[in-house]
């Protein structure tokens, strides 16, 4: 699941040097809420604060909870109860008509700032991983607000005896499974573990460096994913046209494969307008079977593609989206990549892009 937490690492990084930050995770919800359990946000002690745990209503009346949090470094949990008092939901501002529960904790810097330094050290080498906050606790030895981060060997913190003992399941890799809770028996009681996978922001690789493909790797990089820009053109392949974040690379066609880690890519638009370039682009990127692989034109210069590449090396039986993305109309650079954007986040999300209201419903 990607919570945001791009945006909270870069919080954390630039409050480093703050003797703490609170740390608010949404722990239970009930009804209609904008988000669910596992969202978090990030407050610093001058108030501002980074994350989404609701449309934008709570987050500063949260901040206002922490001041509580900081001074008397103890954990608190916050409900708000938006079906109970229409003056209070109206006044915050906020539509919705369910339960939200928080929990308000303390991360020392002397301490790493809880999980965030772990995290942060597991985000870069884009580990997959599960971290499990203490949310109900009998036993004194893990007390509400202890944490276990494991995403391997070299990347856990925490409690060691919750991290061993964390179930994680063959599903973590579905996105649709966003939090599941465990109890796990104590020597002195019983804990109460909040779960939540955590899982890398997607990486995208936009073969092709062409007008169309800035407003991609755009909205792309507003998304928080990892971009990629290939292309053999030094007049495109230029940092200057993409955003700071992106990794724009001037290479080759053939050498795609021996110059970036297509093991790591998740997703791929191949957009260089080159048809000769969009076939060695293609054979391999289907050859390392990426996740999702797009590619800009008609369906006929897809399959001629496809075609070729399975006379050359064989490879088939991967679906690829040609025409890339969602029916919405698209005809300009911006429109199309919404339409290429949204069809990536669907797929990767494993849902069908499809209208949540049809009509007549």
């Amino acid at each position: 699941m990607h919570l945001g937490l791009s945006s909270l690492l870069e919080f954390y990084h630039a409050h480093r040097a703050d003797d703490a930050l609170i740390l608010g995770t949404v722990i239970a919800t009930e009804g209609s809420t904008y988000r669910k359990p596992g969202a978090m946000m990030l407050i610093a002690a001058d108030g501002s604060h980074r994350g989404l745990i609701s449309g934008g209503c709570l987050e500063s009346d949260l901040a206002q909870h922490a001041r509580q949090v900081f001074k008397d470094g103890e954990t608190h949990n916050v409900t708000y109860d938006l079906s109970a008092d229409k003056d209070l939901v109206w006044g915050l501002g906020i539509g919705c008509d369910g339960v939200i529960e928080l929990m308000l904790q303390r991360l020392e810097s002397d301490g790493g700032f809880g999980f965030l330094h772990a995290l942060e050290t597991a985000w870069k080498a884009r580990r997959d991983g599960v971290l499990g906050l203490v949310i109900a606790s009998s036993d004194p030895h893990h007390p509400v607000g202890n944490f276990a981060f494991d995403c391997g060997e070299d990347f856990r913190a925490g409690d060691a005896e919750l991290i061993g003992n964390i179930h994680v399941p063959s599903t973590i890799h579905d996105l649709s499974r966003r939090f599941w809770l465990e109890r796990i028996a104590a020597p002195q009681g019983s804990v109460d573990m909040l779960l939540v996978p955590v899982i890398p922001p997607p990486a995208l690789l936009v073969c092709g460096a062409g007008i169309d493909a800035v407003p991609v790797v755009r909205l792309a990089v507003e998304m928080g994913w990892d971009c990629t820009v290939a292309d053999h053109r030094p007049g495109f392949a230029s940092t200057e046209r993409f955003p700071d974040s992106a990794d724009v690379r001037l290479l080759q066609a053939d050498a795609l494969a021996t110059s970036i880690d297509l093991g790591h890519i998740d997703a791929t638009i191949i957009m260089s307008h080159n048809l000769e370039h969009d076939r060695q682009y293609l054979a391999q990127v289907v050859t390392a079977r990426v996740p999702y692989i797009g590619l800009l034109g008609p369906r006929a210069r897809r399959d001629r593609l496809l075609a070729e590449i399975k006379a050359v090396n064989g490879e088939a039986g991967l679906h690829v989206h040609g025409p890339a993305g969602l029916d919405i109309g698209a005809e300009m650079p911006e429109s199309i990549a919404l339409a290429i954007i949204a069809e990536i986040h669907a797929c990767l999300n494993r849902r069908q892009g499809s209208e949540l209201t049809p009509a007549g419903t």
